[in-house]
């Protein structure tokens, strides 16, 4: 009887720690705009699993790619008030939090990737992105998910040289700093959802999108629109995102765990993207007929500069931190 007992007591004691541990489990809801499939989809993907791993299955991120939770701006507003729990953002659309991030955002304001490596690492970069953002509801967990491996245009005419943008409709997104500077440079910008330019460049409702390299495959931009040009306008990083609250009542090895898993697959994501531009060229090229140039961009910077100053004038970017990204060169 008292062996019956004994086990009854320890089934009773394995039962409760098992309730106890599936209360304990922590679940984060998550969304971005990519394809699943896309390298930012499996990035996202990666870091799910890392971070599950990490925490022994305590902490869970539910992940819903291509807009299933919404547009980029609705998703950034769920997140900052906490319906919903973290967004993977681009940079750009984080523009309204953060002047700075407006400045960053401008065609050829930094001339390369090393260079914006380098604004990334110095203390501009809490200026430019942790201080704005933290104190619109957002912790942003690493800063390495460099976007691209570079940016291109894609569009249903070929573009030699930056005059033939002229008159062009550019899909942009509702991002203030897009329409001046595409403005300035003499297109015609139409504001599209990023899930709806398909069927805009199919249509005729738009004749070209930017886009970072690696997204253009998934997207399937070039069944509609032949011609990918690199213009390398900005460099960018992917956000990943958590409502700062939910961040702060997650225990400390959970946070941990959280930016060890982003700084990780940041770095996975740069070398993938790397990889899988170089392929996704001449796939395009051969599936799809696809033509790919690369465009002097000088002049564009030329043009940029009074846009630039103008902008400052305006305390639509903020007054010297041109001079400062520049001195980081």
């Amino acid at each position: 009887m008292r062996t019956t007992l004994i086990r009854a007591l320890s089934i009773a004691a394995m039962a409760a720690a098992s309730i106890a541990s599936a209360s304990a489990q922590t679940v984060l809801k998550g969304g971005h705009i990519s394809p699943k499939d896309s390298v930012e989809g499996i990035a996202i993907d990666r870091f799910a699993d890392l971070v599950k791993q990490r925490t022994n299955g305590q902490l869970v991120l539910q992940i819903f790619p291509s807009e299933q939770l919404g547009k980029s701006v609705s998703q950034i507003d769920s997140t900052a008030i906490g319906n919903q729990d973290m967004f993977f953002a681009g940079s750009p659309e984080m523009e309204r939090f953060s002047p700075g991030l407006r400045l960053l955002g401008l065609n050829w304001v930094v001339p390369s990737v090393e260079t914006f490596r380098k604004v990334t690492r110095e203390s501009v970069w809490n200026e430019i992105l942790h201080e704005p953002l933290g104190k619109a509801g957002f912790t942003v967990l690493a800063s390495n998910w460099e976007r691209g491996p570079y940016r291109v245009m894609v569009s249903t005419r070929p573009v030699q040289t930056l005059d033939d943008l002229k008159g062009m409709k550019l899909r942009i997104a509702p991002i203030d700093s897009w329409r001046r500077q595409w403005s300035a440079l003499g297109m015609q910008v139409v504001v599209l959802a990023w899930n709806d330019v398909y069927l805009g460049l199919k249509q005729g409702t738009v004749e070209a999108v930017t886009a970072p390299l690696a997204l253009v495959g998934p997207m399937k931009f070039t069944e509609v629109a032949k011609h990918i040009t690199r213009t390398d306008e900005f460099w960018q990083v992917l956000l990943p995102m958590v409502n700062r609250d939910r961040f702060n009542k997650l225990t400390p090895a959970q946070q941990k765990a959280m930016r060890d898993s982003a700084e990780e697959v940041g770095t996975w994501f740069v070398a993938e993207q790397e990889r899988v531009g170089a392929a996704d060229i001449e796939k395009l090229k051969k599936d799809h007929g696809a033509t790919y140039s690369v465009i002097d961009v000088k002049p564009g910077v030329e043009r940029m500069k009074p846009v630039i100053k103008q902008m400052e004038v305006e305390n639509f970017i903020p007054a010297g931190l041109y001079d400062k990204v520049l001195a980081i060169r």
